[in-house]
C-alpha cells in the first residue's frame, strides 16, 4: 500500500457536487420513465376497439416499454455505482481521518466492486434477490467535523 495524502475537506466538497448532480440523474431518470409511460400509452394501436380494462399496446408503445426494459438497467447500474463510489470515498476519508490507513484501503476495495444489476435496474445481491436501497444520510459529510 502506497502513501496517502488526502484532503478530508475537499473529499467532503467532491461528495457534496456529486450527490447534488446524483439527484438531478435521478429527478432526471424519473422523469423519463414517466415520460415514456406517457407516450407509450398515447402512441395508440393498429387495432380496432377493445375490449377490457386495459387497451391494447401499439407497435410504437411496445417499442418503448422494451427501450425502458433495457434502459433501467442501466440506469439501476449508474446509481449503484454512484451509491458505492460515494460511500466509498467517504468510508476511506472517515478510515483516514481516524489514521486507519489499512481500513481505508479495505473500504475503496470494497467501493471498486462490480455491481450486479438486474433487468428491473436493482442491484442483486449474493443471494440473487434484490438489496434494498439504504437510507440517504444528507447530513454526513467525511470532514471530520462533530468529532
Amino acid at each position: 500500500m502506497g502513501s496517502w495524502d488526502v484532503s478530508p475537506a475537499g473529499v467532503s466538497g467532491v461528495l457534496q457536487k456529486t450527490a447534488h448532480a446524483a439527484e438531478g440523474m435521478s429527478t432526471a431518470g424519473t422523469g423519463m420513465q414517466t415520460s415514456l409511460k406517457s407516450a407509450a400509452s398515447s402512441a395508440g394501436t393498429i387495432s380496432g376497439p377493445y375490449c377490457g380494462t386495459a387497451p391494447p399496446i401499439g407497435p410504437v408503445g411496445a417499442a418503448l416499454g422494451e427501450f425502458m426494459e433495457h434502459k433501467a438497467q442501466e440506469l439501476g447500474y449508474i446509481a449503484v455505482r454512484t451509491g458505492r463510489s460515494m460511500q466509498g470515498a467517504f468510508d476511506a476519508t472517515t478510515a483516514y481521518i481516524h489514521g486507519d490507513l489499512q481500513m481505508a484501503a479495505n473500504k475503496q476495495a470494497q467501493a471498486v466492486k462490480e455491481p450486479v444489476i438486474n433487468d428491473k435496474g436493482q442491484e442483486i445481491g449474493p443471494d440473487g434477490k434484490p438489496v434494498p436501497a439504504p437510507p440517504a444520510d444528507k447530513n454526513a459529510d467525511a470532514s471530520g467535523a462533530g468529532q
